[in-house]
C-alpha cells in the first residue's frame, strides 16, 4: 500500500506518463487489476486512448472508470443488484411529491415550488448537503443558533422539512447517487477487484468530501494509488499560501491525501515531477509555452518581448456572438484547406455553450464544417415531450382550444384516427379511420372550432352540425370523424383522472396506452431514420435524440409508477411531477470518433491533443462566469453557515480563484495556436465589456494587438458556396461594386454560381429580387365586370377603404378575402348591440304617449332593460355569453347604455331639435339622387346605409336637419379626412337626409344644422370631493358632447343648446362674453356645408370611376403618423416595403386651417 503523486505543468505529459506506466505494468502483471479513475465525461475518450496506445489494441486487466462506475462495478461483483439507485429524474419526482405533502409547512419555499426549475434548485441543494456530509441533525443544530436572522431561520426550516421528508420517503426503498460512494466505502473491503489493485486518478482538479472519504478507504485496500496533479513545478507542492494561489486547489488535494496517508501510516512514495511542456506540447509554439509559464502567476512580472508580436496567439474583437463564430468558421476552413489541419485537431470552447451553440448549425453548415457540440440537451421541449404534456393538458383543461391544438400540432398526432379505430373496435367498419390525420384536417378543424367557440368535453361528444358563419363549405363528415377520434382516443385518459379511485399507477397506464395506440414509438423511429439519412451534424444530433427519447420517457413513467404508484393525486399534481421529471432528464450524445470540430464548455469538455483552440465569448460575465445568480441560499447565508462549521460548495470569492485555474487549464490545451475572441454587443444589441482576461494577455504580450473586425462581407467569405452567398448578395447593391477589385471578384463568383447546376436557380432568384421594381398595373375590364358587374352596390365604408388603399379594397371587395372567423365578442358586436338597444328604446318612446322631452325615469329604466334584453336575444350566437369575460362585458354594457340614454335625453332636452328618424335606411328609397351615381355609359353605383338618428327643427319655411352617428369607438370628425375621402360617411348621410326630409315636407327648404358623432361610453371624471352632484353631471355631459360640425347660424346652434353660456355641454361650440363664437368652435356656414356636400358627391363619383378603371395599386396613404397599413390584415399578401423600388406611401396633402381645405374643395368642384 502506497501513495504517489505525479506533478507537472499543463502540457507536461502527465496523462501520457500514467497511461504508459499503467499499460507497461499491466503487461508485466496480468494477474493484477489496474483501475484508471477519471471524471465521468472523460471515460470514453480515456478508454479509447488507452486502447490505441496498446500494441495489440486490447487491455484485459486495465479498466477506465468514473467514481460512480467504480461503485456499480463493485456492486455487480458483490451481487448487490437489489440496490435501487434514485437518479436525478427520480429525485425530482420524489421532491415534487414531498413538496406537495409538506406545502402547509413550507412558508418560504412553498410560494416558488411550482415555478419551472425550482424543484431542480431544491434537488441541487440537498445533493450538496449530502456531498458535504451535512445531515438533518446538523441543520437542526444550526437552527438553534441565536445569531441567525428570522428570514434565514424560516428558510432553513423549510430546507430541513424537505431534507427530512425526502429521506423518509426513500428510507428502505432507494438510495441516491450521492449515497452510492458512501455505500461503496462500506463494502470496499469485500471486493476482489479493489484488493491489491493499482488505482490511478487523472484529470481531476479536486475532490469532494465524500470522494475523499472513499479514497481514504481505497488507500487501505489498493496496492498503490497514483494521483496526477496539475501544478507548476516551480511551486512548493506541499504548502499553500491561500486560496488566491493559482494552484491552491491542487495543493489542497495534496494536503488532504497526505494527511490521510499519515493517519493510516501508509507510505508516500517520491513524487514524479515531469517539468514543463517545452519539449512536448509546446515544442513548436514558444508563445504558448510562455503563456503557460506566466499566466496568473503571483509575484512574477515577466513579460514577452515588447517588439515581437506573438505568432501563436491572436485576439479578435467582433460585433456580436454570431460574427465571432463566423470569424472562427473562416479561420477553421482556411486552416483545414490551406495548412492541412484536420478538424479533430481544432476545438472551440466558451463559457456559455448554450448561447453560442444556437449559431453553430447555421454558420458551420455554410462553411461545410463537421462539428460535435459537447452538451447534454434538456428534453422538456422535445416534440414527444410536448405531445405528452399536451395530452395531460387536454384532460386538465377539459378540451380547451389551446390544449387540443397543442397536441394536434406537435407533429405526432397523425395516427389519431387509427388510435380511435383500435379503441372503438371499428377498424373494419370505418375505413377512413385508418387514414392519417393531415395538416388540412387540422386546419379545417381549427377554423371550425374557432368560429363556433367549441370548448369542453361535452361539446366534443356531440355531433357538429353548425354551418360556418361565412358560409364556408366544410366536409362535415370528415370533421366529425376527427371530432369522434379525439373524443374516443382521450376518454380512457380523461376518465383515469376524473375518477375517484384511480391512483398514479392507473393514470400512468392510461397515459401509456394512449402513447401506444397512437403508435408514437414507430413514429419516433421513423423520424430518427429520416434524420439519420441526412449528413449534416444538426440532423445527426436530432437522430440521436429521437433514438433515446422514447426510452427515457418510458423510464420516467416507470419511475413515476414505482415511486408514486399507490398515491391518489390530481391531474395538476401529476402534470407537475411529470414536468419535474422531464426537467431532470437529459439526452446525451456520444462523442464523435471521426474528423469533427468539438465545441464545448471551457470547464467540462475534454480536449486532448488539440493543436488549435478557439476561445470565444471572452466577455465579462462569461469569462469568468458571473457569480451565482440564483440558488436557494444566498452568498451571505452560505457564509453564515460556514461560520457555524457547516461548509458547503466554494463561496463566490473562492469560485473566482477556481475559475482562474480552469482558465489556465483551458488556455494551455492547444499545442500550436490560440485564438481568443470577444463581442462588442450581445444578440440584443446591448453593449458588452471585454473580460479582464484580455487585459491579462495584453500585459503578458505587449506587442499583441487586438484586431477590431467589422462585419465580414469580404473575399474571406469565398471559402465555400454557402459562405460565399453573403458576399454575392452584398455585391447586388450597386454601391458595393464601385471598387474594381471587389467587382472583379464578385463577377467571378456570380459566373461560378450561374454555371453551377446546384446554385444557378438560387443565384438567379436573388438577382431578380435585388433588381425587382414594383409596378402597379390595372386589372382588365373583363375581370372588373366579372368581379363587380355593371352596378356597384356598396356602403360608404367601402369607398373609404378604397381611399385608404386601392389594393386593400380589391382584396376585400373584389376577391372577397376574409380573416378567419372566430367566436368572440368583439368591439363591432358591442357596437351592433348598442345600436339595437337605442333603436328599440327609440321605438318604445314613439309607440308611447311620451316624447323625448317628458318620458319619466321609471319608464326609462323599464324600457332600457327591455331594449337590452331584446338586443341580446337577437344576437346571432347567444352561446358567446357563456364565457365569464363576455358576461362581464355585458354587465358593463348595461351600465354604458344607462349612461348613454341619460346623456342623449339631456342633450335633446337642452335644445329644440326633435328626433324624427332612427336607423333610417336610405337605400330603400331608390330615387334619391344622394345615393345614386352614374359612373359611365353602363357603370353605376348605389350607396347603402342606415342613419342612426335624424333630428329636425322647423323654423319658418326651413327645416334644419341634424345627423348623429353612434360610435362605440372614439371617432372624431376631421375636415382633412373628409377632403381625402377617408371620412365621407357623415356628409353622405347628410345629403341623403336633406333629400329625404325635403321630399317628406314639400314646399319647405331642408338646411344642414350639423353632422355629429356620439361616442357611446361611460366616462370617468376626476373630482376632489368638493363638487356638487350637478357639477359632476355637467362634467360627465361635457365628456359626452357631440363631436362634429355645427351650422354657424346663432338660430341653429341656439336651438341645439338653449342653455348655452360659455362652452356648450351639448355641441362643440363656445361663446365669448359678447356672444360671438370662440375660435375653438367647430362650425361651418350653410354655404360651406354646400361646398362639402358637392365635393363629396364629386369624390364618390371619381372613386367609383377609379374602381371600374381597375385601380388596384398598392399605394396606402400616409398622413401624419397614420397610414393605410395601420390595422390592415393584408401585409403578407401585398408585400408592401418602402425599401423595394416602386413601393411608396401616397403622402396626403396637409393644410394650415379649415378655411384652406374649404377653398381647396371649391377649386376641385370647379
Amino acid at each position: 500500500m502506497s501513495l504517489q503523486f505525479v506533478f507537472g505543468n499543463s502540457g507536461s505529459g502527465k496523462s501520457s506518463y500514467l497511461y504508459e506506466k499503467v499499460l507497461a505494468q499491466a503487461k508485466e502483471h496480468p494477474e493484477q487489476n489496474f483501475l484508471v479513475i477519471v471524471p465521468e465525461q472523460f471515460t470514453m475518450q480515456t478508454q479509447r486512448e488507452l486502447v490505441e496506445r496498446q500494441a495489440d489494441h486490447a487491455i484485459m486487466n486495465v479498466d477506465v472508470l468514473s467514481f460512480a462506475r467504480l461503485a456499480y462495478r463493485v456492486f455487480d461483483e458483490l451481487g448487490k443488484q437489489e440496490l435501487v439507485i434514485l437518479e436525478e429524474t427520480g429525485k425530482n419526482l420524489v421532491l415534487r411529491k414531498v413538496a406537495e405533502q409538506q406545502k402547509e409547512q413550507l412558508r418560504v419555499l412553498g410560494g416558488n415550488i411550482n415555478k419551472m426549475g425550482y424543484i431542480g434548485e431544491v434537488k441541487s441543494l440537498l445533493s450538496e448537503l449530502t456531498q458535504y456530509n451535512i445531515t438533518p441533525e446538523h441543520l437542526e443544530d444550526f437552527l438553534n443558533e441565536a445569531s441567525i436572522s428570522e428570514t434565514l431561520r424560516m428558510k432553513m426550516q423549510d430546507i430541513l422539512t424537505m431534507y427530512r421528508g425526502f429521506g423518509e420517503y426513500l428510507e428502505g426503498k432507494f438510495i441516491t447517487a450521492e449515497e452510492v460512494l458512501s455505500l461503496l466505502c462500506d463494502v470496499a473491503d469485500e471486493s476482489a477487484l479493489l484488493a491489491g489493485s493499482v488505482i490511478v486518478f487523472d484529470e481531476f482538479t479536486g475532490f469532494t468530501p465524500i470522494q475523499n472519504r472513499l479514497m481514504k478507504r481505497l488507500l487501505q485496500i489498493a496496492d498503490q494509488m497514483i494521483v496526477a496533479v496539475t501544478m507548476d513545478v516551480r511551486e512548493d507542492f506541499y504548502h499553500s499560501r491561500g486560496v488566491h494561489e493559482l494552484f491552491s486547489m491542487s495543493k489542497k488535494t495534496v494536503q488532504v491525501l497526505q494527511q490521510m496517508a499519515m493517519e493510516l501510516h501508509i507510505p508516500v512514495e517520491d513524487a514524479v515531477v515531469l517539468g514543463t511542456g517545452e519539449h512536448r506540447r509546446y515544442q513548436d509554439a514558444p508563445d504558448l509555452l510562455f503563456l503557460e509559464q506566466n499566466l496568473f502567476r503571483m509575484g512574477k512580472n515577466h513579460v514577452a518581448d515588447e517588439e515581437t508580436e506573438p505568432e501563436h496567439i491572436r485576439i479578435a474583437c467582433l460585433k456580436n456572438p454570431r460574427e465571432e463564430l463566423r470569424y472562427v468558421a473562416q479561420k477553421i476552413t482556411h486552416l483545414a484547406k490551406e495548412e492541412g489541419y484536420c478538424y479533430r485537431d481544432m476545438a472551440v470552447v466558451t463559457g456559455d455553450v448554450t448561447q453560442y451553440a444556437n449559431y453553430v448549425p447555421e454558420i458551420f453548415a455554410q462553411y461545410d464544417i463537421p462539428y460535435f457540440i459537447d452538451q447534454t440537451k434538456n428534453i422538456l421541449f422535445h416534440p414527444f415531450t410536448e405531445c405528452i404534456r399536451s395530452m395531460l393538458e387536454i384532460v386538465e383543461q377539459d378540451f380547451s382550444y389551446e390544449s387540443v391544438f397543442r397536441f394536434l400540432r406537435c407533429g405526432l398526432a397523425e395516427n389519431l384516427l387509427l388510435c380511435a379505430a383500435k379503441r372503438s373496435g371499428r377498424t373494419e367498419e370505418v375505413e377512413t379511420w385508418n387514414d392519417p390525420l393531415t395538416e388540412d384536417d387540422v386546419d379545417a378543424l381549427e377554423n371550425y372550432i374557432l368560429a363556433k367557440g367549441i370548448r369542453g368535453n361535452r361539446r366534443w361528444k356531440q355531433d357538429w352540425t353548425f354551418v360556418m358563419p361565412d358560409d364556408t363549405l366544410l366536409d362535415m363528415a370528415r370533421l366529425n370523424e376527427v371530432r369522434e377520434a379525439m373524443y374516443v382516443s382521450f376518454q380512457p385518459l380523461y376518465q383515469a383522472f376524473h375518477g375517484e379511485k384511480e391512483n398514479v399507477k392507473m393514470q400512468t397506464y392510461a397515459l401509456y396506452t394512449l402513447i401506444r395506440d397512437l403508435g408514437l414509438e414507430k413514429l419516433l423511429k421513423k423520424r430518427e431514420e429520416e434524420y439519420a439519412l441526412q449528413t449534416d451534424p444538426l440532423s445527426q444530433t436530432r437522430a440521436k435524440e429521437y433514438a433515446q427519447i422514447y426510452r427515457i420517457t418510458m423510464d420516467l413513467l416507470d419511475k413515476v409508477t414505482a415511486l408514486l404508484g399507490d398515491e391518489v393525486i390530481s391531474i395538476r399534481e401529476y402534470s407537475d411531477i411529470l414536468d419535474a421529471g422531464f426537467e431532470a432528464a437529459k439526452v446525451g450524445v456520444i462523442p464523435p470518433g471521426n474528423d469533427k470540430i468539438i465545441i464545448g464548455d471551457m470547464e467540462r469538455t475534454r480536449l486532448n491533443h488539440i493543436k488549435i483552440l478557439f476561445f470565444v465569448g471572452v466577455n465579462d460575465g462569461i469569462v469568468p462566469k458571473s457569480g451565482n445568480q440564483g440558488g436557494i441560499l444566498s452568498q451571505f447565508e452560505r457564509e453564515k453557515m460556514t461560520e457555524c462549521k457547516l461548509e458547503l460548495a466554494p463561496t463566490a470569492r473562492k469560485k473566482v480563484f477556481i475559475q482562474k485555474f480552469y482558465l489556465y487549464l483551458n488556455m494551455t490545451k492547444p499545442s500550436n495556436r490560440l485564438y481568443v475572441t470577444y463581442a462588442r454587443v450581445n444578440a440584443d444589441g446591448k453593449a458588452l465589456r471585454r473580460s479582464y482576461l484580455i487585459g491579462t494577455l495584453c500585459a503578458l504580450f505587449p506587442a499583441l494587438k487586438v484586431e477590431e473586425i467589422e462585419e465580414m462581407r469580404t473575399a474571406e467569405e469565398l471559402l465555400t458556396p454557402e459562405s460565399a452567398m453573403a458576399f454575392y448578395m452584398e455585391g447586388l447593391k450597386e454601391e458595393a461594386l464601385e471598387d474594381p477589385e471587389w467587382k472583379e471578384r464578385w463577377l467571378a463568383l456570380a459566373s461560378w454560381y450561374f454555371s453551377n447546376e446546384t446554385y444557378s436557380k438560387r443565384a438567379e432568384k436573388l438577382l431578380d429580387a435585388a433588381y425587382t421594381i414594383h409596378s402597379d398595373l390595372p386589372i382588365d375590364r373583363a375581370v372588373i365586370k366579372a368581379l363587380y358587374g355593371d352596378t356597384l352596390t356598396n356602403s360608404v365604408t367601402r369607398l373609404e377603404r378604397f381611399a385608404s388603399c386601392a389594393f386593400s379594397h380589391y382584396l376585400t371587395y373584389g376577391l372577397l378575402l376574409r380573416e378567419r372567423e372566430q367566436q368572440e365578442f368583439a368591439s363591432v358586436d358591442m357596437g351592433n348591440i348598442y345600436h339595437d338597444v337605442l333603436e328599440h328604446f327609440s321605438k318604445k318612446i314613439e309607440a308611447s304617449e311620451y316624447s323625448w322631452f317628458d318620458v319619466p325615469e321609471d319608464k326609462q329604466e323599464e324600457w332600457i332593460v327591455e331594449s337590452m334584453e331584446d338586443a341580446v336575444a337577437k344576437y346571432e350566437d347567444a352561446s358567446v355569453f357563456e364565457h365569464a369575460r363576455n358576461r362581464y362585458l355585458l354587465e358593463r354594457m348595461k351600465r354604458t347604455v344607462h349612461r348613454t340614454v341619460w346623456a342623449l335625453l339631456a342633450q335633446i332636452r337642452k335644445g329644440k331639435f326633435t328626433p324624427s328618424g332612427f336607423e333610417v335606411s336610405f337605400s330603400r328609397v331608390n330615387q334619391l339622387d344622394a345615393i345614386n351615381f352614374t359612373l359611365g355609359e353602363e357603370e353605376k353605383m348605389k350607396l347603402l346605409g342606415r342613419i342612426d338618428r335624424i333630428d329636425t327643427y322647423e323654423m319658418d319655411d326651413k327645416i334644419y336637419v341634424k345627423i348623429i352617428d353612434y360610435k362605440s369607438g372614439n371617432t372624431s370628425f376631421s375636415l382633412l379626412n373628409l377632403y381625402h375621402g377617408l371620412q365621407l360617411q357623415l356628409v353622405v348621410y347628410l345629403n341623403a337626409a336633406l333629400e329625404l326630409v325635403k321630399k317628406q315636407n314639400q314646399g319647405k327648404e331642408a338646411e344642414p344644422a350639423g353632422i355629429f358623432y356620439y361616442h357611446i361610453t361611460d366616462p370617468m371624471v376626476e373630482t376632489d370631493g368638493t363638487q356638487s352632484e350637478e357639477e359632476i353631471r355637467r362634467a360627465i355631459l361635457e365628456q359626452l358632447k357631440l363631436n362634429g360640425l355645427v351650422n354657424e347660424s346663432p338660430e341653429v346652434y341656439g336651438a341645439m343648446d338653449t342653455e348655452i353660456s360659455g362652452t356648450s355641454s351639448v355641441i362643440p361650440v363656445g361663446l365669448k362674453s359678447d356672444g360671438s363664437l370662440r375660435a375653438t368652435s367647430k362650425v361651418a356656414s350653410t354655404y360651406e356645408f354646400g361646398v362639402m356636400r358637392d365635393y363629396v358627391r364629386e369624390k364618390i363619383q371619381k372613386t367609383g370611376q377609379d374602381i371600374f378603371a381597375g385601380d388596384v395599386s398598392v399605394k396606402p396613404y400616409q398622413l401624419d403618423d397614420r397610414s393605410g397599413c395601420d390595422y390592415c390584415p393584408y401585409h403578407t399578401i401585398c408585400g408592401f416595403d418602402v425599401r423595394i423600388p416602386g413601393f411608396g406611401y401616397r403622402k396626403l396633402e396637409q393644410f394650415d386651417n379649415a378655411e384652406a381645405i374649404i377653398e381647396k374643395m371649391k377649386g376641385t368642384e370647379q
